[in-house]
């Protein structure tokens, strides 16, 4: 990295594209949703699984935080990477998820404490508790394939950890993607490459832990899930996907551009990838008897959405469309802007009504009523933690200017 005299300015997403804001709502919601089935009552079965379906919902968020990036700071990277500029998006990036990350962190950790004390095990293995505690602090638990380092506090919060890893890599990326794919059928071409690499890289990590190594199941489902090298291709799809929205915004006659010129095509594409979701997430998974058709079938488990929610994004973004009055609406829109702390503070919640502190009290209901509770709380959260912190760790306009300029 070399230095620079100057940065460009960013943009806020929420300003310039509020119906991907609104979108972010109901993603974090499916997570939501997800993390709370055993807690909702006997579902029926059909409903059950189509409530499992929301684990997709990270793979949205990887592939949005992809686009929206490119969409703010491509200009930042397009000529090179400068130790101003990719510091200062570190920045940046910390400001936005830091402060609301260490709450649930916060939040998550007295339920915890607890049920290790009425265990017995704080006393034995305090330090190895202690530690992982820390690893969590910092963000690094996805890239450790066993519990307590991962799947114990505060769990969701994996994914931003896999987030700390794209924010490192980000810029390096958008310097080689400028530089190297220019057109819009080059970056379509990459878009594909990327699924197909990200596929095939989890094919050889599954078939190795499964057959080669006969890792615990435990190990298999941290690494397969959590790994960020493994859920790359998600968030480098969303770059591509940028990088070709920004491509190809104001054009006609490019690769695609019969889907997202006019409102009808926009239509069609929006349909078509919610009905393709749908159709993934109600397909059963496949269970034998060939092993390889179970290691395909495992292997596309998340790479199966990148191409919808791709397309989905784009269509969204390129102009008005049916669901635009919807995702356009100011609640909605703030609900999105929310939805980073529903996500990240709803699992307190649930570890508090697991470990039946309210009794013969925690009923379906009353734990409804906890669900509907967290979606306002993350409106709190946003608006008098999450703003306000971020504003402060990023400093004034004026200040970051001077901190680009030395």
């Amino acid at each position: 990295m070399t230095s620079a005299t100057a940065l460009p300015p960013s943009t806020d997403s929420a300003e310039s594209l509020p119906a991907l804001t609104s979108l972010r709502f109901f993603a974090a919601l499916a997570v939501v949703v997800l993390h709370y089935r055993d807690l909702l009552g006997p579902l029926p079965a059909w409903l059950l699984h189509g409530i499992v379906g929301g684990q997709y919902g990270v793979t949205f968020f990887f592939v949005l935080s992809g686009f929206i990036l490119t969409y703010k700071y491509k200009s930042w990277f397009v000529h090179g990477v400068h130790d101003a500029a990719y510091w200062r998006f570190q920045r940046f990036r910390l400001a936005r998820i830091y402060p609301i990350y260490v709450l649930g962190l916060l939040l998550d950790t007295p339920w915890h404490l607890i049920e290790r004390v009425q265990a017995g095990e704080l006393a034995h293995d305090g330090p190895l508790y202690w530690a992982s505690w820390l690893l969590n602090l910092v963000g690094l638990q996805a890239w450790v394939p066993a519990v307590p380092y991962a799947m114990f506090w505060n769990t969701p919060a994996w994914s931003v950890a896999a987030e700390f890893f794209f924010y490192a890599t980000f810029p390096f990326v958008t310097a080689v993607l400028a530089r190297r794919l220019r057109s819009p059928g080059a970056l379509a071409a990459g878009f594909v490459a990327a699924i197909v690499l990200g596929t095939a890289l989890s094919a050889l990590v599954i078939h190795a832990l499964v057959y080669q190594w006969q890792a615990s199941a435990q190990t298999q489902y941290i690494v397969i899930v959590y790994n960020p090298l493994l859920r790359y291709s998600e968030f480098l799809a969303g770059c591509l996907t940028g990088h070709y929205f920004l491509r190809t915004r104001g054009r006609s006659g490019y690769v695609g551009s019969w889907l997202f010129e006019n409102r009808r095509g926009r239509n069609v594409a929006c349909i078509v990838c919610l009905a393709s979701v749908a159709l993934r997430v109600g397909s059963a998974d496949y269970t034998g008897p060939s092993a390889w058709w179970w290691l395909t079938d495992v292997s596309v488990k998340y790479s199966a959405y990148i191409l919808p929610f791709g397309v989905l994004i784009l269509a969204v973004a390129s102009g008005p469309m049916w669901l635009s009055p919807l995702l356009e609406n100011r609640g909605l829109i703030l609900l999105g802007e929310a939805s980073y702390a529903l996500y990240i503070i709803h699992w307190s919640g649930t570890t508090f009504l697991r470990m039946r502190f309210l009794g013969n009290a925690g009923t379906p209901f009353v734990h409804s009523l906890f669900l509907i509770g967290t979606v306002a709380l993350s409106v709190a959260c946003y608006r008098w933690i999450e703003v306000p912190w971020r504003q402060r760790l990023r400093g004034a306009p004026s200040a970051a200017a001077a901190v680009a300029a030395a």
